[in-house]
């Protein structure tokens, strides 16, 4: 007869392994998803970081771009004298040191004219057959999104994006356009992820073909020769999984609506699933020894430790990046997952807030570029414009009159003609510095065009504003010019208290300035 002791002990030797052989089971299911969600986490992280840092780094070419667009030294610079062709080379020159991101801001013309800074192009280039000049005039009034090419001289690949340029007739007089280094966004994009080495991010355009990828030899390739289909991107953003050369991919995409491109970031699924399975062997050798209790503590400790974090990470980083303030109230835990969050939070606060300075430091220098004459430094005619309104405004409001003085050079063109251009620059500087010195601060000093200022005298009669430009053309008359140059020079003056429009008060001052031409230069009328 069997003891019942030793019946007793089979069966809850049985019972204690089939427990922990079910708890084992279980566990393994659980921590199989558990694995899987945590690496669908951190794809998600690392495809947002990335698609913030791309919108973020593209979206300031495309305020220079549409700043340049209006430009209409840039728009009809093939109409220009060489002189004005090496300003406008100059100002795009400034703009890549602004920017040390922007490899090449270039335009080119119908005329076949290039402008572009420290660039020959090779012989016989003809702008107007390259893809980034047909695809800005293809998705005119917008920029092209992300032309990839390989240069001709350099074999080195960009990225082009580019507006066409019209005139005021209608007529397409070119492209401007911006080249930025394929190398330099996927270094950016793809720096090594500590959690798995087969992760990386790439970026489709909207014809879904590859524009940004680690392997050069897919750049320029639609999605269709890759993998025999086409994405949904329907949505804009999700999960989705595909099959490339023999490896099954986990993927995440996020559709990025200004710039028309969407960003993926694959992981191999065998990767995933080996750092399971390695995973798993230590638990469940564990789980035969130990009590049900003990697994479901482990389950729930788990479960606290991992993926609450990778929650909370997620909740966390989509309010940074929409702009919202986060509180300290949570806490990571004390191990790898704590010090990826927290790597991750620091890294897209510190992103979010450098692009922003970046961005505000950009745009107060574009700014300052908008409103100054390149030559002279001084506000330029749309700047002098925008002043003329703000100080009608106020006489209109308080009663508060201003005047103008309508100042150019007499006989400019003898000094271009007899010393050369450079030398008659050199002359236009000193005048701009004299005009500035000889008004006050409340005054307004413009370049109005070629050889002509115009001064906005701000609180001052039509006596009093004589009296200054007398001054004036006396201070002139007896200034040392560059290679000993003497000049002269005409005034019209007025006020706004005789007129009801700032277009009256334009035309009268030009007609006297022109008045005082005719009446034998060096002098005031008014």
């Amino acid at each position: 007869m069997k003891s019942l002791k030793g019946q007793f002990f089979y069966i809850l030797l049985f019972l204690i392994l089939f427990s922990a052989l079910s708890f084992g089971l279980i566990l393994t299911y659980t921590l199989y998803k558990s694995e899987i969600k945590q690496a669908k986490e951190l794809i998600y992280q690392k495809n947002k970081a990335v698609s913030f840092f791309v919108e973020s780094y593209f979206k300031k070419f495309y305020i220079t771009l549409d700043f340049l667009s209006t430009l209409d030294n840039v728009i009809n610079a093939q109409k220009l004298n060489e002189k004005e062709k090496e300003n406008t080379i100059n100002f795009y020159k400034k703009i890549q040191e602004i920017d040390p991101d922007i490899n090449y801001l270039y335009s080119a013309y119908e005329n076949g004219t290039l402008l572009i800074y420290n660039y020959t192009p090779p012989e016989g280039f003809n702008p107007k057959v390259r893809p980034w000049y047909k695809a800005a005039i293809k998705s005119y009034p917008k920029i092209s999104n992300g032309i990839p090419y390989k240069e001709i001289k350099t074999k080195e690949w960009l990225v082009s994006m580019g507006k066409a340029l019209y005139n005021k007739d209608g007529n397409l007089t070119g492209v401007v356009a911006i080249d930025t280094s394929v190398n330099k966004i996927n270094e950016l994009i793809n720096k090594k992820d500590n959690n798995f080495d087969s992760l990386y991010s790439y970026i489709l355009n909207e014809n879904q073909e590859v524009i940004f990828h680690p392997k050069k030899q897919y750049i320029s390739k639609s999605v269709k020769e890759l993998v025999n289909k086409n994405f949904d991107f329907s949505s804009n953003e999700g999960y989705f999984e595909y099959k490339l050369n023999k490896y099954d991919k986990i993927a995440y995409y996020t559709n990025l609506d200004f710039l028309g491109w969407t960003v993926v970031t694959v992981v191999n699924k065998e990767e995933i699933i080996s750092k399971i399975i390695h995973g798993l062997f230590f638990p469940i050798s564990i789980v035969v020894f130990i009590s049900i209790s003990i697994g479901i503590w482990l389950t729930f400790s788990l479960y606290g430790k991992i993926i609450t974090p990778i929650t909370k990470l997620k909740e966390r980083i989509q309010k940074i990046a929409s702009g919202h303030l986060i509180n300290n109230d949570f806490k990571y835990p004390d191990n790898e997952i704590g010090i990826i969050a927290h790597e991750v939070e620091k890294f897209t606060e510190k992103e979010l807030y450098r692009k922003n300075i970046e961005l505000l430091e950009l745009n107060k220098k574009l700014k300052y570029l908008s409103e100054r004459d390149q030559l002279t430094d001084l506000y330029n005619r749309h700047k002098m414009n925008k002043e003329i309104r703000k100080h009608y405004y106020n006489f209109k409001r308080y009663g508060r009159p201003f005047s103008l003085l309508m100042i150019d050079i007499d006989k400019f063109k003898n000094i271009n003609d007899t010393y050369g251009h450079m030398v008659g620059d050199e002359v236009l500087k000193k005048l701009a510095k004299i005009l500035v010195k000889n008004v006050r601060k409340s005054d307004v000093v413009s370049r109005w065009g070629g050889e002509e200022f115009l001064i906005l005298l701000s609180e001052t009669n039509l006596e009093q504003a004589i009296e200054v430009a007398e001054k004036i053309r006396k201070i002139i008359e007896t200034e040392i010019f560059p290679k000993d140059i003497k000049i002269t020079v005409s005034i019209g003056v007025d006020s706004i208290e005789n007129y009801e429009h700032i277009k009256d008060l334009l035309i009268v001052v030009d007609e006297k300035l022109y008045k005082a031409k005719e009446n034998g230069r060096n002098r005031v009328e008014y």
